[in-house]
């Protein structure tokens, strides 16, 4: 349920707004007996006049149930409502002047409450922080009836969040286990890295800037679909810090090529979750990525040919 309101200056076209046939019906109201906008604001007028200093002598109020609970809630029910959340926000619902208008054109039924904000001793109900109160008041009033807080929707959605933010610690904490493990067998280029990630449950993806430089890696955990930035894992996983290890970026591999098992014994594969224990001993796929047409700047083998090229020139001017 979620409860609004503000003070304002009222007038006819609130009135028309709120009070209209093929909008509704009235639900109930106090301290007036018309039934048009007319004759309610010509009643409420005669009270307001008693405050001379005011400007806003007005208030509007909104309370609107759960979609779903609104359906069937009866009339009685919305009545014990209004009266309630007006009783929470300090109006007496039997001393104060209001008309409560249901509101059922559209699916979320709701009711609109204009109350006046001057009393019949001409004391001007105090606005301060009023739509706070309201949602506080409705919050109040729901939990009363055993319906659905709008507030407490709201501290579940924050739990909720809280839960994703663990999770997603966690599904990262294990992409930057199975990433230490690879890293200890050692490959021999990061196609060998991407291929053994594979296999582990991490697709490992390079990124591609519009020069058609490799200039990052996304890692992704096939078993919660999770996509994150490498360097989002953690900073030791960013491209250049696997490169500056000493792996090669585009060292071709060969269909059979093996994995390095030189630490494989630290690694406990059972209690891990990394991989099945069926799946010991398995050797490397094909390349995840071809290194074709793919260039790493810095690291390509152009740029080394070209380094070759200039210093065997060098050498030959220089025994002249």
């Amino acid at each position: 349920m979620i409860g609004k309101a503000k003070s304002c200056k009222g007038g006819m076209a609130l009135a028309h707004y709120v009070i209209k046939d093929y909008k509704g019906y009235e639900l109930l109201k106090n301290g007036v007996t018309g039934n048009s906008p007319t004759e309610i604001l010509q009643e409420m007028k005669i009270i307001q006049d008693l405050n001379q200093r005011a400007v806003k002598k007005t208030l509007s109020l909104v309370l609107s149930p759960h979609i779903e609970e609104g359906k069937i809630l009866s009339d009685d029910q919305l009545r014990h409502l209004t009266r309630d959340f007006l009783k929470d926000l300090n109006i007496d619902p039997d001393q104060h002047q209001y008309f409560a208008f249901v509101h059922t054109e559209k699916s979320h039924k709701h009711i609109h409450i204009i109350a006046n904000r001057v009393s019949y001793d001409g004391e001007l109900f105090p606005d301060n922080f009023i739509g706070k109160k309201a949602q506080w008041a409705a919050s109040r009033v729901a939990i009363k009836h055993g319906l659905i807080s709008a507030k407490e929707r709201q501290i579940e959605n924050i739990k909720e969040l809280d839960k994703g933010k663990v999770l997603d610690k966690v599904i990262r904490k294990g992409i930057k286990r199975k990433h230490d493990w690879v890293m200890r067998q050692k490959p021999k280029s990061m196609q060998d890295y991407f291929s053994i990630m594979g296999k582990i449950g991490v697709e490992v993806t390079p990124t591609i800037n519009l020069s058609g430089k490799v200039q990052g890696m996304r890692m992704k955990d096939l078993e919660s679909g999770k996509d994150y930035k490498a360097s989002e894992v953690h900073r030791s996983l960013s491209l250049i810090q696997i490169l500056n290890t000493g792996i090669p970026y585009d060292r071709p591999l060969e269909n059979n090529d093996p994995i390095n098992t030189e630490h494989q014994a630290d690694f406990d594969y059972e209690t891990s979750g990394l991989i099945e224990p069926e799946s010991k001993g398995v050797s490397v796929l094909e390349a995840f990525i071809s290194s074709q047409n793919i260039a790493l700047s810095g690291h390509s083998n152009e740029d080394e040919l070209d380094k070759k090229r200039r210093r065997k020139k060098y050498k030959t001017r220089f025994k002249r």
